[in-house]
């Protein structure tokens, strides 16, 4: 699987968690460089993802919030890159989102997605404090 690794060790400085569909749980970890791990049910990490290995992605700083599609790809709001990233779960590779937002994406702190709709929801911490509301968001 290109773009994870594999590894045993402890979530340190948690930010937020969602759970996936096999029961496992995907962490963020608040901090720079960043990282998102899945954790088991034992509470044991089993994959963890930062710097991307096949890509050209620069690394996450202080990725925050995470969402969820019904495939298990994982949203990473990215606040000290400004941006979103996708990782996908079957090929395991991360990119960049190209969302279209006027004077571009601030410290993206929160998200929610609502796929039913193709509507991502993010919530910003700088440039005035906005939510957006993103239509048309197919992952």
């Amino acid at each position: 699987m290109r773009g994870v690794r594999f590894r045993d060790a402890v979530v340190s400085n948690p930010w937020h968690a969602v759970q996936l569909s096999s029961g496992k749980y995907a962490v963020s970890h608040g901090r720079s460089p960043g990282e998102v791990s899945v954790v088991g049910l034992d509470g044991r990490v089993v994959q963890w993802y930062g710097q991307p290995l096949t890509s050209d992605i620069v690394e996450m700083k202080r990725p925050g919030s995470l969402a969820v599609t019904k495939n298990d790809d994982i949203l990473v709001a990215d606040e000290g890159n400004n941006r979103i990233l996708l990782r996908k779960r079957s090929t395991g590779c991360v990119e960049e989102l190209g969302l279209q937002v006027d004077g571009g994406l601030q410290a993206p702190m929160g998200l929610c997605l609502d796929e039913s709709r193709g509507r991502l929801y993010v919530g910003e911490f700088d440039g005035g404090h906005r939510v957006l509301v993103l239509d048309g968001v197919t992952v």
